[in-house]
């Protein structure tokens, strides 16, 4: 078997096709190849060597199918890809270099920024914390931020300002405790030693000012009570006003009481040293109306009040000769209160009746003229004999006799008249002593004359000897021009070039300056008793308004409005506070008119019809 296996390969190797198949092989010439060795497996088709020829030989075929293949696509792949490789190779420099910078330049600068805004984040917080008052965190966040660099620009002054906190709030728990613990004084050495460090820290400048008003409240009160031990009413009066302007509103009854008993009791001694005196009966009057503004309706103090009010309006009407007037005014006193002013309010409603009596005899008025003798026989305190003679001849020449003719008519002769002994004869009060009150002119008596009234408007009376009382008025306009000081003064002229005049302050060393401005014409200037404003009329707005402006010439303010109308004279009260001026709004007639200093609450105080202007506030 061997032998014809090794016979038979000699055989098939010996073959024409394994011969040509294998020139085919040398040649490459794989499909030749392929052909020849199938042909030759044909001849022997169990021989092994032939098929593994063949698989060789497919192999080789498919083989230089791939590489044939790969041959045709190699110049079209060669340009896209030296294109991209290009492109990659440019891309990928600069990338590395981008990356070189980055790790040179940005990053650090990257990290730079990072770590400032951290400290920048840190430095606010802890300002934050100071501002709070919360110094501990303001400290722990001071000590972060000096980790993290010391040389940060805001920390040391941050980390002082935060241990002066520290300090200053402990100093002002102390001044605290001090005060609750009522040393006085050791509070006050605290507080004065933070307002040394720190002007404006919290409300040390109001617990300071507390503290001295207390200390002022209670000298005030002590020496209210020695002033009033040594009998001087009026000092303690002062004095105890003083106090309760320091007292708080919600701790004033004591207070209240004491200067309500010490109004009452003054009022009592200027009332029985009057002697009737007019003057000295409003000053009366001005303390118990400053009572019954502490207990409103308090009959110890509305009583005397009304009876002095009483007194002076029947005093009023009897110098003005109004006889009747006088006697309603003083009966009331009479009916009330007897003995008033040591029976001189008897007195004088005594002469009242006389005075009407005669007038009405004079008249022809028999009956009439028996009533008000008859009257005045009645008043108990008095001699009332010449009243009583004269009532019983009036009573017989009035009973009619059995002859159908009198014998005689009364005829009174001056010699049969006597005069009263105790008549007050009017006096002229200096404006000056109605303090507080108005004065103003008015038409009520037929022609233009100064009339007193209160700020309420209530208890107008007429002034007499007209001559002196202008005079003084004149005065008292005068000093509404004049600064508190009575350094500076106020002048009305036309600037140059300028038909409408303006008002002017005239300084101590000769310089002056223009405070108003505009078109219309600026007059009536006032300054005020604190001396910040200056009231004044202006018709810049087309008819005459008052207005205010600061006595530094800026802040000019319009108080009052209207349609025609004008308002002027205006004249600031004593407290600053209100304005009374002129006006003929409403009515059509000059009226008194009164306002705050802001212009609001403007109220018509005359209330009449009669022309009544150019107020001043008697300050």
């Amino acid at each position: 078997m061997m032998q014809e296996r090794g016979g038979s390969t000699r055989d098939w190797r010996a073959s024409a096709a394994y011969d040509r198949a294998m020139r085919h092989w040398q040649r490459a010439e794989w499909a030749d190849a392929l052909a020849a060795l199938q042909e030759l497996a044909a001849d022997y088709p169990d021989e092994p060597g032939v098929q593994d020829l063949i698989d060789k030989t497919r192999l080789r075929i498919e083989t230089d199918k791939t590489l044939k293949v790969r041959a045709r696509r190699l110049p079209l792949l060669n340009r896209r890809t030296l294109f991209v490789l290009a492109l990659v190779v440019v891309l990928f420099g600069l990338a590395w270099i981008a990356l070189g910078f980055y790790q040179s330049t940005i990053a650090p600068s990257l990290a730079q920024m990072r770590a400032e805004r951290q400290q920048a984040e840190i430095a606010l917080q802890a300002a934050q914390a100071l501002a709070a008052g919360d110094y501990a965190q303001a400290l722990t966040l001071y000590d972060q931020l000096a980790t993290l660099n010391p040389e940060y620009p805001a920390l040391a002054e941050g980390i002082a300002s935060t241990r002066q906190g520290q300090e200053l709030d402990a100093a002002y728990q102390e001044a605290q405790a001090q005060l609750a613990a009522g040393q006085i004084a050791e509070a006050q050495a605290t507080l004065v030693g933070i307002l040394e460090i720190t002007p404006t820290y919290r409300d040390v400048s109001a617990l300071l000012g507390q503290i001295e008003k207390d200390q002022r409240l209670l000298s005030v009160l002590r020496q209210a009570e020695d002033t009033q031990a040594a009998g001087d009413l009026e000092g303690a009066v002062l004095q105890l006003e003083e106090a309760r302007t320091l007292t708080p509103r919600t701790e004033r009854t004591e207070i209240d009481g004491r200067l309500f008993q010490a109004y009452l009791t003054l009022a009592g001694q200027v009332v029985d040293q009057s002697k009737g005196r007019v003057d000295a009966l409003q000053h009366a009057e001005e303390l118990y109306t400053k009572a019954l503004g502490l207990r409103p309706q308090d009959p110890a103090a509305t009583n005397p009040r009304d009876w002095a009010r009483q007194y002076m309006d029947g005093y009023a009407a009897f110098t003005a000769g109004q006889w009747d007037l006088a006697i309603r005014q003083l009966g009331l006193l009479y009916a009330n209160q007897p003995g008033y002013l040591d029976n001189q309010a008897t007195q004088l409603l005594y002469d009242a009746y006389m005075r009407s009596g005669d007038a009405l005899l004079q008249a022809g008025e028999l009956a009439m003229a028996w009533e008000r003798y008859f009257r005045a026989s009645q008043l108990e305190g008095m001699d009332t004999t010449t009243a009583r003679t004269l009532a019983a001849s009036l009573a017989t020449q009035m009973t009619p006799t059995v002859t159908p003719t009198p014998t005689s008519t009364l005829t009174p002769a001056p010699t049969a008249m006597p005069e009263p002994t105790a008549t007050p004869t009017p006096g002229y009060v200096p404006l000056s002593r109605y303090k507080g009150k108005i004065v103003y002119y008015s038409n009520r008596t037929g022609s233009d004359e100064l009339w007193i009234m209160n700020p309420d408007g209530s208890r107008p009376f007429h002034i007499w000897q007209q001559d002196k009382a202008q005079a003084e008025y004149e005065k008292l306009r005068a000093a509404e021009l004049r600064s508190p000081d009575g350094l500076s003064s106020l002048y009305v002229t036309k600037p140059r070039n300028e038909k409408n005049p303006k008002i002017y302050i005239l300084y101590p060393d000769g310089t002056s300056r223009q405070i108003t401005e505009g078109r219309g014409m600026n007059y009536d200037p006032v300054w005020s008793p604190a001396g910040h404003w200056i009231a004044y009329v202006s018709n810049e707005t087309g008819n005459d308004e008052i207005f205010l402006i600061g006595a530094d010439g800026e802040h000019p303010k319009r108080l009052t409005k209207n349609d025609w109308e004008w308002d002027k004279h205006p004249s600031w009260s004593p407290d600053g506070g209100r304005l009374v001026f002129w006006s003929n709004r409403v009515t059509g007639y000059a009226q008194i008119w009164l306002m705050n200093d802001d212009g609001s609450y403007q109220t018509n105080l005359s209330n009449n019809k009669f022309e009544e202007r150019d107020p001043i506030w008697i300050k």
